[in-house]
């Protein structure tokens, strides 16, 4: 440092400093030495700063990495959640719709009896529904009732009202037997007709649930028409048994 300091100096005054025939301005050499000293602290403030902006790069480049980290964990859990959710969603979807289909079952039964019936066999009707319709058809509705919130609002408000609607068919939720001397023939036009608009209401909701489970392999989801075919059905062929024993 000494040396290069002499080297400024000499090539300040055109001379070695050193020598003694070279006649040194100390002006010129104070005016050097306010040079390198400038020079000096400006580089030790440029190191300085290299450093803390290294630092702080490091310390930005950790906290960035910090919060992706937990960005990451947060939609990983959301995933989770979500896909919990949706889960939690096509099981219930497909609980309801079976319930929703064995409540059409009763109910297409029920229509196609009474709109059969005669003043003849009318009493046979009535025992048959004496007693209420169904009464545990909803029960994994009553236990899941909690649960609605995986649904829209509109959804959940179809299922509560279902079970509501189901709880409230005049006459038959509370069995005949409750409501002794009624003329089922007289008003069996309004008892039909409040049976279809029942169906209908219900048949909206299992076009809502299948959605949520339409692409499970091996579910399939049966529409009104399907139920009253398939009831038809069966009770031809308990027809004919009953026929084939009776000829036997």
């Amino acid at each position: 440092m000494v040396e290069y300091f002499w080297r400024l100096v000499a090539g300040a005054v055109s001379c070695d400093p050193r020598a003694p025939t070279c006649v040194i301005d100390w002006d010129v050499v104070s005016a050097v030495a306010t040079a390198s000293a400038v020079v000096v602290a400006m580089g030790a403030i440029w190191v300085e700063n290299k450093h803390r902006n290294s630092e702080r790069t490091r310390a930005d480049r950790i906290r960035k990495d910090d919060l992706d980290a937990a960005l990451r964990r947060e939609e990983a859990e959301a995933e989770r959640i979500a896909q919990a959710r949706k889960s939690r969603a096509r099981r219930l979807a497909k609980i309801f719709d079976r319930e929703l289909t064995e409540a059409a079952r009763h109910l297409t039964t029920l229509s196609k009896l009474l709109e059969a019936a005669t003043a003849k066999d009318i009493s046979q009707f009535e025992k048959i529904y004496a007693r209420p319709l169904g009464p545990d058809v909803f029960r994994m509705h009553e236990r899941f009732l909690d649960q609605l919130d995986v649904f829209p609002d509109m959804l959940a408000i179809s299922i509560v009202n279902n079970m509501t609607n189901w709880s409230s068919i005049p006459l038959f939720s509370e069995g005949l037997a409750q409501s002794p001397g009624v003329d089922l023939l007289r008003i069996r036009n309004k008892v039909l007709t409040d049976i279809e608009a029942r169906l209908a209401l219900f048949g909206e909701t299992k076009k809502e649930l299948l959605q949520y489970f339409a692409d499970l392999p091996g579910l399939k989801s049966f529409t009104f028409d399907e139920i009253r075919t398939m009831n038809e059905a069966d009770a031809e062929r308990r027809r004919q048994r009953r026929e084939g024993g009776s000829s036997s």
